[in-house]
């Protein structure tokens, strides 16, 4: 069910938002990755990600792109360079919940979510994406509320 999640409400963070600075080049682009994330051609969406974050180096959602096509990538799944990618969004952006959210998403699945390191780290970016009213974050926790306690105990109560 979980593994399900994630590739539902990645459509939604897709690049939309773009700011003033951003090109036409770069708004097709988008586009072009959202066909492609719908046709589930990831390596392809991978490439077109790179080429966002060329055209526009700073800003975030080339590389929350590139974090999602890696992620969802099962021929060719690099959970933990998808991660860095949520990580210079996040650098880029401190406040863009959709990579806090993405990133925690991605850590509760990783086969290590047993470690601590990666189990606070899942916990507070969830947390963070949650408490800012991120709408995935709130549904996810909705929906997996037991997961999310069990994983997150120990960290609630410090």
């Amino acid at each position: 069910m979980k593994c399900l999640l994630l590739p539902l409400l990645a459509a939604l963070a897709l690049p939309t938002a773009v700011n003033s600075e951003v090109t036409n080049d770069y708004i097709l682009k988008a586009n072009q990755s959202k066909e492609l994330f719908s046709e589930r051609k990831f390596s392809e969406m991978t490439k077109i990600c790179n080429e966002l974050i060329e055209i526009s180096p700073d800003n975030p959602n080339g590389y929350v792109c590139k974090g999602v096509a890696l992620g969802l990538n099962i021929e060719n799944q690099k959970k933990r360079e998808a991660i860095r990618n949520f990580t210079k969004a996040i650098k880029i952006n401190p406040e863009y919940n959709e990579a806090y959210f993405f990133r925690g998403l991605l850590q509760f699945q990783m086969r290590r979510r047993r470690d601590f390191g990666i189990a606070r780290t899942a916990c507070k970016d969830m947390s963070k994406a949650y408490f800012n009213k991120y709408p995935p974050a709130l549904e996810y926790v909705k929906n997996n509320m037991s997961f999310v306690k069990y994983e997150c105990y120990q960290f609630i109560r410090e």
